[in-house]
Formats: C-alpha cells, sequence, structure tokens
C-alpha cells in the first residue's frame, strides 16, 4: 500500500532546520514547481490537486530521466503533452490525475500564475511494483 505525500511545500529560507509547511503561495505572475516524485519502479500515480482563493493559471506537468536534473527551470524536463488537468479560472477548485504510462525516472507539476492568488496543494501516491 502507497502512503500519499505532498509535492507543493513552502520551506523556510532562513532555517534549514524549520519543518516545511503543506502548500504555496501564489500571486502575480509567479511560476511554482513542485517537489519530485519518483517513477522509478511504479505502476503509475494518483495525484490530487486543490487551489484556494482566485487564482488564474496553469499547471503543466513535466518528466524528466536525468539522475540530477535542474530544479530552477524546465532545462532538463520534458513536457507531458497529454496531461490535461482543470486549471484555476479565477476561483478555488481540484482536480484528480491518475497517470498510467508516463514512465520516468521523476516528475513534477509545474503551475504559472496570471492573475489572482492563492495556495497550490497536492498530494501524490506512487504504488510502486513488488518484487
Amino acid at each position: 500500500m502507497a502512503t500519499p505525500y505532498s509535492v507543493y511545500n513552502t520551506r523556510s529560507l532562513t532555517d534549514a532546520n524549520a519543518p516545511a509547511t503543506v502548500g504555496t503561495a501564489v500571486s502575480s505572475t509567479n511560476t511554482a514547481y513542485s517537489d519530485m516524485w519518483s517513477g522509478e519502479s511504479a505502476d503509475g500515480y494518483g495525484l490530487t490537486v486543490t487551489f484556494s482563493g482566485t487564482p488564474t493559471g496553469t499547471f503543466t506537468l513535466w518528466m524528466t530521466d536525468n539522475p540530477s536534473p535542474g530544479l530552477a527551470n524546465d532545462t532538463d524536463w520534458v513536457q507531458d503533452t497529454t496531461f490535461v488537468p482543470t486549471n484555476p479560472a479565477g476561483a478555488a477548485g481540484k482536480f484528480r490525475d491518475d497517470g498510467g504510462n508516463a514512465k520516468a525516472y521523476r516528475k513534477r507539476l509545474k503551475y504559472v500564475n496570471a492573475s489572482g492568488s492563492g495556495t497550490v496543494i497536492a498530494y501524490v501516491t506512487v504504488p510502486h511494483f513488488a518484487y
């Protein structure tokens, strides 16, 4: 049985020992990348995303097989164009995605806010094959 874990987290920039807070604030026209999750030895994934406030923006799913991908941009990542989320349109909402055969070493979400503000929260469950 797999356990879900949060992939949008806020970490302290001044205290490396401070615990992460679930959720990432979005506003203006900022971009928020989720933490990576492993696709290694996995049979797909389950993803639940919620957003509060009044954000308007776009979610995309990115994958890589690079063992040490850069995290600050998309250079080492390839967009999964089959991913079709429910994007925020000025109000709170949520969506779920059950990814099947998109095999990759690592995956992550990218959210680009166009206007409004709010908080993005995402949980992923990755069931791994039993050997």
